[in-house]
């Protein structure tokens, strides 16, 4: 008899390990199927001790150790592949099995034509390059192209690591000229039978090939993959927003770091923390990353506050007179404008025009958007307004009054995407205008649907949010964006970042026009971004980080309770005890109550260096599972 040791392959399991008997000897690297609360849940392996050796153990042990159901597959998972899991769980505070099931496609996780293959051919292990690459896409996709065909010419496979459906289509696109037989895309959106087909294919095809997929196939057990380029490295995408709140950019590089393969990161403008590691010598250049970006497009920034009204167009002026005649311009020539606006609904905060009390979500505090919607209301069906909370999604109507004053004078403010078209729709009746945003589209290939007809309908205005800038793959003649401001006020260290990396990538799709209306000219980065500065823009992100002691000069880790507020309080009080030595910062969330839970916070800086500390990792395992640890999370509010 044997006793096994496993890390079940499930996210929010309190412990690591579990223990289970067996008659079999059964190898580190098996996948078997485990009794856990009640179900039979996938485990790996991790070791295996025959049971007369643990005699003792087993005497004393708390618990009765249960038997193993099944063992699924021997050598299921690459060695590697556990190997970068167990890496990047040290990093994240979270256990292997949590890892595993954030890496590898649950789909997959118990078929029999997924399991890690013996390589036909043995190759040396290389040493593992890490590089990165700031370039415009254009620039970009003809280096990579030449690199693909590099690698394949020493009979080697790449992996193109990429964090949207939409981002692997186009690239595809871009990429499968002339080796369509041997380029694969793997992705979530493909059904169970066809990543089976394509795994398998991928696994038995002797030629080299280029894989093109999200970051959780990187797994697959191709032993000659020698280069993994991972584009669009910004992209929040790759920072899981639920347990184990990985950031998938690690996994990968810890992952080439064990098979050793070579490494890419790419895009217009990396990361600040990137381009950091890049000037401490910790990763090398692919090529000289451009810090100042050239474009064709005309540049205008527009001081928004020197119209005042404007009746025809609305209440406060929404396109400037600038744009109107840009807008003109597109519909006489037969190209197209992309106009942006940063928030959906139609006005993003409504506020009490006799105390300023701001109408807030009675659930989770946060801004009520104003909202248009079509149906049945008690007074009849057509169209109305509503509130609607993005935070929570809690909806009401707008027959209201304010909550501390009591008066009637609520006001919109701010600029949605609803509004931006019912001004621009009045401005032009006979123009071609389509919508992008969350409210309208909510498919992958109803974007598409959109954007196909945008770009097929000359002199046509799309009107969107963020949502949309994946899908302009073909350069738009204007590009404008209606007022940004409103970001800049959410007090998040890497918001200036953000919005810096927006305006260039909108910068990026305009040729001949590129708009930013304002109310508050004195924003330095608007005057960077249109002269495609990164090396000033960077210069300043680093000093200000420098002095708040924010990445890359420490390792934050946010400790996060969601429940009743004196509990949250309760917990923050027992953190401030446990990591004392590490001065935590405790604090409520930006904003503070969810859905009638209250989000409390506590932060710690640790120093260069100082992360992973086996130490204060042992402590933060043995917090309560109502704690969420996220480590150098996207925000800290």
């Amino acid at each position: 008899m044997h006793i096994i040791t496993v890390a079940p392959i499930k996210r929010g399991i309190p412990i690591d390990e579990l223990s289970y008997f067996t008659m079999d000897d059964v190898l580190p690297g098996t996948l078997v199927t485990v009794p856990l609360r009640g179900r039979l849940t996938p485990a790996l392996v991790i070791r295996s001790t025959p049971a007369h050796q643990m005699k003792s153990e087993i005497k004393h042990a708390k618990f009765a150790i249960k038997k193993l159901e099944t063992v699924h597959a021997r050598n299921f998972f690459r060695k590697e592949f556990i190997e970068a899991c167990e890496t990047t769980g040290k990093y994240f505070a979270a256990s292997t099995g949590a890892v595993i099931h954030s890496a590898f496609p649950s789909a997959l996780v118990l078929s029999e034509k997924a399991g890690a293959k013996i390589p036909t051919r043995e190759r040396p292990k290389r040493f593992s390059r890490r590089m990165i690459f700031q370039a415009d896409e254009t620039d970009r996709y003809i280096t990579y192209k030449s690199h693909i065909r590099e690698v394949f010419a020493r009979g080697a496979s790449c992996y193109f690591v990429l964090p949207s459906i939409q981002d692997i289509e186009h690239t595809y696109a871009s990429l499968e000229k002339g080796i369509q037989e041997y380029t694969f895309i793997l992705h979530g959106g493909l059904s169970k039978k066809e990543l089976e087909a394509r795994w398998t294919k991928i696994t038995s095809m002797t030629h080299p090939v280029l894989i093109i997929g999200t970051p959780l196939f990187l797994s697959i057990p191709r032993y000659d993959i020698e280069s993994i380029i991972l584009d669009r490295e910004s992209a929040g995408a790759y920072t899981l927003q639920s347990r184990p709140f990985l950031d998938l950019r690690v996994f990968a590089e810890e992952f080439a770091k064990a098979i050793g393969s070579d490494i890419i990161f790419g895009d217009l403008f990396l990361r600040t923390e990137t381009l950091y590691r890049a000037e401490q010598g910790e990763l090398e250049y692919f090529m000289r990353p451009k810090f100042r970006l050239p474009s064709t497009a005309k540049q205008h920034i527009i001081d928004m506050r020197e119209l005042g009204e404007q009746p025809a167009i609305g209440r406060i002026a929404i396109a400037s007179p600038e744009l109107v005649d840009l807008i003109e311009d597109v519909r006489k020539k037969g190209t197209h404008g992309f106009i942006m606006s940063v928030r959906r609904g139609f006005a993003p905060m409504t506020v009490c025009g006799d105390c300023g009390t701001v109408v807030s979500c009675e659930r989770c505090t946060a801004p009520m958007v104003l909202h248009k919607k079509n149906g049945t209301q008690k007074d009849g069906e057509g169209e109305f307004n509503i509130f609607l909370c993005h935070r929570c999604g809690f909806e009401r109507d707008t027959d209201r009054i304010c909550s501390h004053c009591g008066g009637w004078r609520l006001t919109p403010l701010g600029i949605g995407v609803t509004q931006a078209e019912d001004a621009i729709r009045q401005r032009f009746p006979d123009a071609r205008i389509f919508r992008m945003d969350k409210d309208v589209v909510k498919k992958h290939a109803e974007a598409q649907k959109v954007m196909s007809e945008f770009y097929q309908t000359p002199g046509s205005i799309l009107i969107g949010t963020e949502m949309a800038i994946p899908y302009l793959t073909d350069p738009i003649a204007t590009v404008a964006i209606l007022s940004v401001n409103s970001m800049l006020t959410i007090p998040d260290f890497r918001m200036g970042e953000r919005v810096f990396r927006l305006l260039l990538l909108l910068r990026e799709k305009a040729r001949e026009h590129f708009v930013i209306q304002t109310r508050d000219m004195d924003v330095p980065l608007f005057e960077l971004a249109t002269s495609g500065n990164i090396g000033e823009f960077l210069r300043t992100e680093l000093d200000a980080r420098s002095q708040l002691g924010y990445p890359p000069f420490s390792t934050l880790i946010k400790f996060t309770h969601e429940g009743r507020k004196s509990d949250g309080e309760a917990m923050m009080h027992e953190i401030e005890k446990l990591l004392g030595a590490y001065h935590p910062v405790t604090f409520p969330s930006f904003i503070a109550r969810v859905k009638g839970k209250y989000r409390m916070n506590a932060l710690l800086k640790i120093p260069i260096g100082g992360w992973p500390n086996e130490e204060l990792l042992g402590l933060i395992r043995a917090l309560p599972m109502e704690i969420e640890v996220r480590v150098n999370p996207e925000s800290v509010i």
